[in-house]
């Protein structure tokens, strides 16, 4: 029998996202965490949108944003 992950999206704002090479440091964290599938940054809101199976929380997000430098609210 088959079974299939869950997948989950965590969104949160994250201070110090102010250009394309931010978005690109941010993605590039993101992805590197296990259970991570995709990260969409959009810098003019510097809203993060993590997708990514239940082997990862929002402190693990909020913990690597911080990590990489930037100011997760």
């Amino acid at each position: 029998m088959a079974t299939t992950a869950t997948t989950a999206t965590t969104v949160v704002t994250a201070g110090g996202i102010v250009c394309g090479g931010c978005a690109n440091s941010v993605r590039k964290a993101l992805l590197a965490v296990a259970g991570v599938a995709d990260v969409a940054v959009e810098v003019a809101e510097q809203r993060v949108t993590v997708t990514h199976d239940g082997r990862v929380d929002r402190a693990a997000v909020l913990d690597t944003l911080t990590k990489a430098g930037f100011t997760p609210a």
